[in-house]
C-alpha cells in the first residue's frame, strides 16, 4: 500500500511536469522544437551519495521526458527523470528524501531557459568561435535529499566544425539539500553540451556529450559528471542508444575519505514525437 502511494505521488509529479511544459508551449511561440520520451536500463548502478541513483541490486530503470524549443528571443530546454529500482538512493540505509527510506522511486528535473543577447539587442555579438552569448538559468529539483539548486550565468554558443550544436555555460550556483546545515552551498558551475551527427555504414548516428563540473564544494571538492550518449536513428520517431555515465568527487570523512568514482553503462530507447 505504501509503495502504491509512492508510485501515485511519482505519477502525479510527472503529470505536473508535463502540465507545466504544455502550458509553456501554449504561451511561447517556438519556431522549432523536439519533445521525446526515453527509457534507459542498467545493471551497474552502484550507490552514489551525491546523485542518489544507485540501487541495492545495481539495476536501475530511468524514464525521461525531454523538450527543447527555439523561440524569437532564445531557447528553452527541460527534462524530467524518474528513477526506478530496489532501494534507489537509499545510501547505506539513510533517508533518501521526500520519498523516505527503502523507496523504489526518485525523480530529478531541470529547466534551462536562455535569452539570446544578439536577438534581444538586434546586434551581431559573434567573435572568434563564439556565435552568440546568452543570459541563462538552470533550475534543478530532485526528490533525493530534497535537492534543489538555482544557477544563473552566461551561456556561449560556439562554432565548432562538424557539430550541429555546441554550448558551454558558466553559472553562479546556490544549492540546498537535506543535511546542508541550514546554509546554501554556493559554488561555480560549468556545463558543456554538444551534438555531433555523423553517418557510418549507411546508418545515421548522433553523439551528444554532456559535461558538468561543480567547483570548490567545501565537502566534496570539485565534482565531475560526464554523460555522453550515442544514438542510432531507426526511423523518424525512434532511436536506440548507449550512455556511459561517469562521476567523480571526494568522499567526506564520514564516508571514509578518499575519492569516489563510478561508471554506469546504460542502454536506451527514445521516442520522438
Amino acid at each position: 500500500m505504501i509503495r502504491n502511494k509512492r508510485l501515485a505521488a511519482l505519477l502525479t509529479s510527472c503529470g505536473v511536469a508535463l502540465g507545466m511544459a504544455t502550458a509553456y508551449s501554449a504561451h511561447a511561440v517556438e519556431s522549432w522544437q523536439n519533445t521525446n520520451v526515453n527509457i534507459g536500463y542498467t545493471t551497474n548502478s552502484k550507490f552514489d551519495p551525491v546523485f542518489g541513483t544507485g540501487t541495492e541490486d545495481k539495476k536501475l530503470t530511468t524514464v525521461r521526458l525531454e523538450h527543447f524549443g527555439v523561440h524569437e528571443y532564445g531557447d528553452n530546454y527541460f527534462f524530467f527523470d524518474t528513477y526506478h529500482g530496489k532501494g534507489v538512493g537509499n545510501f547505506f540505509g539513510d533517508g533518501a528524501g521526500s520519498f523516505g527510506e527503502e523507496t523504489g522511486n526518485q525523480y530529478f528535473g531541470v529547466w534551462n531557459p536562455r535569452l539570446s543577447l544578439s536577438r534581444i539587442s538586434g546586434k551581431d555579438l559573434s567573435f572568434g568561435i563564439i556565435k552568440d552569448v546568452n543570459l541563462a538559468a538552470r533550475l534543478e529539483r530532485g526528490s533525493y535529499a530534497n535537492f534543489r539548486a538555482d544557477n544563473l550565468g552566461l551561456a556561449f554558443d560556439l562554432d565548432v566544425p562538424g557539430f550541429s550544436f555546441f554550448e558551454t555555460d558558466f553559472y553562479g550556483r546556490r544549492a540546498r539539500f537535506t543535511g546542508d546545515g541550514g546554509d546554501a552551498v554556493k559554488t561555480l558551475f560549468w556545463r558543456t553540451f554538444a551534438i555531433l551527427p555523423f553517418e557510418f555504414g549507411g546508418f545515421q548516428f548522433t553523439w551528444s556529450p554532456l559535461l558538468l563540473v561543480n567547483f570548490n564544494n567545501e565537502e566534496r571538492g570539485t565534482t565531475v559528471f560526464v554523460q555522453p550518449d550515442l544514438w542510432l536513428k531507426i526511423n523518424s520517431h525512434f532511436d536506440i542508444g548507449y550512455r556511459h555515465e561517469y562521476a567523480r568527487y571526494s568522499k567526506t570523512d564520514a564516508e571514509g575519505g578518499g575519492t569516489y568514482s563510478r561508471h554506469t553503462p546504460t542502454l536506451q530507447l527514445r521516442w520522438n514525437f
